[in-house]
């Protein structure tokens, strides 16, 4: 590589190449969760409790990403049901929640061993999870990855011809999102392998072309401890649980688990803790089997709701009775702080409505008041026909993309629920069959033999994977 402009610019995917070849072994596992910091650290170092029970929490993605953490290229993992896993939303927030809580449990102990903080481990996977998973911010492709959907299509980088000087390359590559972003995504952290060679290619670039900011939210040094929004603190006793507290004081366990990183357990907390709390709000005790499409019922609100009052929800609503880390089961069926009045679109008779109404409009809880025809073709082995609204399944698109697509408000737990033959969260994507319909909206009685109304036409629709 040259350092001056006359250089190949085929060295980004190259190093990218090897960054693959360096994980190829990561490929053969798929454990979800890892321990924030690994044991052989921190049997190398004496921790007070509370940091030592962050430490050894679980960070919930998918195991290839502690790996990420370690100063080299990161390129593609060289297949596509990996990258979506690794760059799974619920993983960033893990991310962000581990170092919330280290920052606020370890400031005794800053150090995990000499030169290198505690903080320091858990920044250098963030940059290697932001490297991996960076998308072009027009197709939405991974920058890195191959996208697999009906046809190959190649890494956006790789794609390119090869030129012999930077000078050659065409200006719609050169001025592309990825190219750019790439190299000042890496500028940004000092985590990353960016050397004097990248800062070459970058300095050539930013000459060249318009600069496009990379956006990335402020990390907290995690020095000074954060502030409590809601004024109120309390001490716990001995006895106190995350449910007791949150009853107590009409907040969500969810809540008060997030935002107080000194509270490493919720089923059993030391006494004498000094908590923050949340904003109050009304709250529902979680019952063993309960969905989150059904309290948002009983309650008259969207599922979706729940996700938004409740930051230990993760975005499927998929742990509200087995978390991990616990957090409790008592969460927020009301806004925290007290109720947002909006003066946009809606009924004006006042009423807040029971949950009970369908599709898009109601409390889009994802059912339909309708009951429409089948569609003509293969419908998935079980999916129930009490059913306002199909869809079909395409190549290279997952559940979760084939719900967004459509722009229904469905959960993935009552989406599955209507879809047996789908199975879990964690089988569905693979247990898809192309081709195949599966219900998307079902009859808000669609289980329990009530009344049926008049079937109407047959509403479908189809999804695709972006090319």
């Amino acid at each position: 590589m040259f350092i001056s402009p006359q250089f190949n610019h085929r060295a980004l995917a190259v190093r990218a190449l090897l960054g693959t070849a360096q994980r190829g072994s990561l490929l053969e596992t798929r454990a979800v969760g890892f321990q924030a910091i690994p044991q052989q650290f921190l049997d190398l170092v004496t921790l007070d409790s509370t940091c030592l029970q962050v430490l050894q929490q679980t960070v919930n993605c998918d195991d290839t990403v502690a790996g990420l953490g370690q100063r080299e290229y990161h390129g593609s993992l060289g297949d596509v049901k990996l990258t979506d896993a690794v760059c799974a939303a619920s993983c960033k927030m893990a991310l962000t929640t581990a170092r919330r809580r280290i920052a606020g449990a370890c400031t005794k102990t800053p150090e995990l061993l000499p030169g290198m903080t505690i903080l320091s481990y858990i920044d250098s996977i963030t940059t290697g999870w932001n490297e991996t998973c960076l998308k072009d911010d027009t197709s939405g492709q991974y920058c890195n990855e191959r996208i697999l959907t009906v046809e190959l299509a190649p890494d956006i980088i790789d794609s390119w011809e090869e030129v012999e000087n930077i000078e050659d390359m065409p200006e719609t590559e050169l001025c592309s999102y990825c190219y750019g972003a790439k190299l000042r995504l890496m500028q940004t952290s000092e985590y990353s392998v960016y050397d004097e060679d990248y800062a070459a290619m970058l300095d050539y670039v930013n000459k060249d072309s318009p600069t496009t900011p990379v956006k990335l939210p402020p990390q907290n040094n995690g020095t000074q401890p954060g502030t409590c929004s809601s004024g109120k603190k309390i001490v716990t006793k001995q006895g106190d649980s995350c449910d007791s507290i949150a009853l107590a004081n009409s907040v969500s366990g969810a809540s008060l688990y997030y935002i107080n990183p000194n509270l490493p357990d919720c089923k059993s907390i030391e006494a004498g803790v000094e908590l923050c709390l949340p904003q109050t709000c009304a709250t529902h005790t979680v019952q063993e089997g309960e969905t989150c499409v059904e309290v948002g019922v009983g309650a008259g609100i969207s599922w979706m709701n729940l996700v938004d009052w409740n930051p230990m929800l993760d975005a499927r609503c998929s742990n509200l009775w087995n978390g991990e880390p616990f957090w409790g089961h008592v969460i927020c069926v009301s806004p925290p702080g007290g109720d947002f009045e909006d003066g946009g679109s809606g009924n004006d008779d006042g009423e807040t409505g029971n949950g009970n109404s369908g599709g898009e409009g109601g409390s889009g809880n994802g059912y339909s008041d309708t009951i429409v025809d089948p569609p003509d073709g293969e419908i998935g082995q079980g999916t129930t026909k009490s059913c306002g609204f199909y869809v079909q399944a395409q190549q290279g698109v997952s559940c979760a993309k084939m719900i967004v697509a459509a722009s229904r408000s469905s959960p993935m737990d009552l989406f599955l629920q209507v879809n047996p033959s789908l199975g879990t969260a964690a089988e569905c994507d693979s247990k898809l069959k192309v081709g195949v319909w599966y219900c998307l909206s079902p009859y808000y009685y669609w289980a329990n033999g009530q009344p049926k109304p008049t079937t109407t036409a047959t509403a479908t629709a189809t999804t695709t994977a972006k090319a």
